[in-house]
């Protein structure tokens, strides 16, 4: 059962009523303590499951039409609440602290270790990226909607989210060359491609070098043409290369084998390591670099070995 951790007490659910007339009286309401205390937990798992908040669970308490109202209603709700601006005003909080209580709750692999420990912790961070990955696969929206509406929502979610060389050219009209340009442009412009793990590695290492990264998704990305295709590299400074591998998305060898399907990529574990290969071997052949791979489990398990690793590589 979950546990206060102001007070000890122990119940099924922790409610308002606790915190407002039973606790410390240093909290008014569950969000106030959860505040305090970032990821605590307030509900018992099972419980939790049957009264959620979700659209399921309002359609069936409340009826189609009126369950997806107050769902529409519930996330502008959340949304609010959920705001630097709300939590600003409410509690007179700076962006410093706001961004802490993101991180915090975070689904993220660090959390979840810190929560469940490390084999707990890891197997639902792979059953969660699995899970995330699914939502975007064909499967998904036929499994949730039927094979014909399935498979046109899957295609509007595709068509909306697509920026290959290919959708340029169709949507712009320009040439092959003109779209890779294009490519380039916006994947350089940007870190919206970078994972958050990326960017903290990167902002570690130029902490510590006490300089900016001649390439990174901070400012943009070393890129070459090889392969038929744009290959894009996370880090690149005085002629070395560091890629940071997800364990899912790059199927780290250590927790998958070779034959595992990877439905979000629609490849097997074994094909996306020889891309990966193609992509680092393509780098030091055109270009003379070579590239140390930094595995996401391998950063989390020991953050400051790894950097000091990295910045002995760039050096």
């Amino acid at each position: 059962m979950p546990k206060c951790l102001e007070c000890g007490f122990e119940a099924p659910r922790l409610q308002w009523t606790h915190f407002r007339y039973k606790c410390s009286g240093r909290f008014k309401n569950c969000q106030e303590y959860r505040d305090a205390y970032p990821g605590a937990k307030l509900v018992d798992n099972d419980l939790a499951a049957k009264t959620a908040i979700t659209l399921e669970n309002l359609i069936k308490k409340h009826g189609e039409i009126e369950g997806i109202k107050r769902w529409d209603e519930y996330r502008l709700k959340q949304a609010r609440s959920n705001s630097f601006e709300y939590k600003k005003e409410k509690y007179g909080w700076t962006k410093e602290q706001f961004n802490e209580y993101n991180k915090s709750r975070a689904v993220t692999l660090e959390n979840l270790i810190k929560k469940h420990g490390e084999i707990e912790g890891t197997k639902r961070w792979i059953a969660y990226c699995e899970r995330q990955a699914y939502t975007n696969t064909r499967e998904y929206f036929v499994e949730k909607y039927g094979k014909e509406i399935g498979t046109e929502k899957y295609k509007e979610i595709c068509k909306s989210k697509s920026h290959s060389i290919e959708s340029i050219m169709l949507r712009t009209g320009c040439s092959y060359n003109k779209a890779i340009e294009k490519y380039k442009e916006r994947k350089q412009s940007s870190n919206q491609y970078s994972s958050g793990l990326e960017l903290e590695i990167i902002n570690k290492i130029e902490d510590t070098l006490g300089i900016s990264l001649d390439y990174s998704a901070k400012t943009k990305q070393y890129c070459i043409y090889a392969n038929n295709k744009v290959n894009f590299y996370d880090i690149v400074h005085n002629m070395k290369a560091i890629e940071i591998n997800g364990d899912y998305w790059h199927c780290n060898p250590k927790l998958y084998e070779a034959n595992y399907y990877h439905s979000h990529s629609d490849n097997l574990a074994k094909d996306i390591w020889e891309k990966d290969r193609l992509k680092i071997e393509a780098l030091e052949k055109e270009r003379g670099i070579k590239t140390m791979i930094i595995w996401e489990s391998e950063y989390k398990a020991d953050p400051d070995g790894t950097i000091k690793r990295c910045i002995e590589w760039l050096n």
